[in-house]
């Protein structure tokens, strides 16, 4: 696409020369030689000042909101450069003519992300949201990445406030969205959970008229998301209700047999991936993937060829007898209890930080983990922060409250030395971003005294 047509798309004013750009950074670490810089200022920075550093890093022209004579570079002076990348986001999106598939939920997001990409990637080129990309910003910068070689892409869409999918949907313009399931998270910004479960179906006001819905059958909201796409196709998952798309024969937290109606197709599915969720993970990917025409057989190669991510139930070996399950990227009461169920056997620890943003019921719920995992058979429980105290008062007896991430570490690191049972020790990390739990996680895998 050209600069001059771009300039029009945003309703701005190109100055300088006209060129074609391919893609988009708005971090000028992460440019490319013939992107789009978008600057803008923020409450703590001003972009408008790395004009230079833009221009050394090969970006062929900046969207700014006020020209900026010294710089020397080509720029397109726009009112909102967030908007002006969401408009143009848009136009780059309409151009292209692949499936697009989209996804939201409270949990599981990524790994859905993943499993749908594993998928498609056996036959076709995918283009998949990379890292933390999934909101206003990195939505946008994801989509301007597509072209002509790509068949197919897969957007996750995140949101702590109302009308935020809503606007990323529009831009995605999905022909399959997926909504994997509503839980307690980021209440502050949502109000309660049916306003999750509303926000999280703004994902279908951006579908295609020729779309599918793909929804969760054992959600409690399953209603209320059928109610919003009658006049859509749709295919339903589950474990435990009737659905398009099920499981069966669950065996242990990683096997099953996949079953695809009304075709009565089957499949014997064994995921590297441990979990009863992680399984229902499988069921959303599957029916996404039907939707988009794949066969059983690369349903199959796509779900078992995928690893764990990093972070999330990730197994590492700390020594003979004790392993280490890694699901520290973030935290909220459903993933936490789905980590807490996915280690369902041995000797388990659990080591957890603060969970944020859960409104104001975070009391009840973190003391309500506490006797979740006491009751699932944890017996020891290492605490960090403010609100895991009222997780240590739920556990009862094995709870201990840690002042900082160095005591709770010297702690953990002495019983991890002294533990001599031969039955295997599994330990949970869990925690919100905001706690810093890998630290845990990289202290632990380089530990030589354990």
């Amino acid at each position: 696409m050209k600069l001059s047509e771009a300039a029009k798309i945003m309703k701005g004013e190109l100055k300088g020369q006209d060129a074609y750009f391919f893609g988009a950074a708005s971090d000028t670490r992460k440019l490319k030689p013939g992107e789009l810089f978008f600057a803008w200022k923020g409450e703590r920075f001003d972009a408008h000042d790395y004009l230079e550093s833009a221009e050394l890093k090969g970006a062929i022209c900046a969207v700014v909101e006020r020209f900026i004579p010294s710089a020397e570079i080509a720029q397109i002076v726009v009112k909102d450069s967030q908007k002006a990348l969401g408009k143009i986001a848009k136009a780059w999106r309409k151009a292209w003519k692949g499936t697009m598939i989209a996804l939201t939920g409270s949990n599981g997001k990524t790994t859905l992300k993943e499993m749908v990409t594993s998928i498609l990637s056996v036959n076709h080129e995918v283009l998949a949201t990379e890292g933390n990309y999934n909101n206003h910003v990195g939505c946008p910068l994801m989509l301007l990445r597509l072209n002509k070689h790509h068949t197919h892409a897969v957007i996750e869409m995140g949101a702590n406030h109302p009308k935020e999918i809503e606007y990323l949907t529009k831009i995605v313009q999905p022909d399959i969205a997926i909504l994997n399931n509503a839980g307690a998270c980021h209440l502050e910004g949502f109000g309660s959970l049916e306003g999750v479960a509303k926000a999280k179906s703004e994902i279908f006001l951006g579908l295609a008229e020729s779309g599918t819905a793909i929804i969760n059958a054992d959600d409690q909201f399953v209603d209320y998301w059928k109610g919003c796409v009658v006049d859509f196709k749709s295919l339903t998952f589950a474990i435990e209700n009737p659905a398009d798309i099920y499981a069966s024969d669950i065996v242990g937290n990683n096997q099953f047999t996949l079953n695809i109606a009304p075709q009565k197709i089957v499949a014997p599915i064994t995921l590297q991936l441990l979990g009863r969720h992680n399984i229902l993970n499988a069921l959303a990917a599957s029916a996404a993937t039907v939707a988009a025409g794949e066969s059983v057989d690369t349903i199959k190669q796509g779900l078992e060829a995928l690893a764990p991510v990093k972070g999330r139930l990730q197994v590492v070996k700390i020594k003979d007898n004790v392993q280490l399950i890694n699901d520290a990227y973030n935290a909220n009461p459903n993933s936490l209890k789905a980590g807490i169920d996915a280690c369902s056997a041995g000797n388990r620890w659990l080591v957890l930080g603060d969970m944020r943003e859960l409104g104001v019921d975070e009391i009840k719920i973190h003391d309500e983990c506490g006797i979740y995992a006491k009751n699932a058979g944890f017996s020891e429980l290492f605490a960090l922060g403010e609100l895991t105290k009222h997780t240590v008062k739920g556990f009862g007896k094995g709870a201990v409250s840690y002042p900082d991430h160095e005591a709770l570490l010297t702690a953990l690191t002495t019983k991890i030395a002294h533990y001599n049972d031969s039955a295997l020790l599994t330990i949970l990390l869990k925690g919100s971003n905001s706690m810093n739990m890998q630290y845990f996680y990289e202290a632990l895998v380089e530990c030589e005294d354990c």
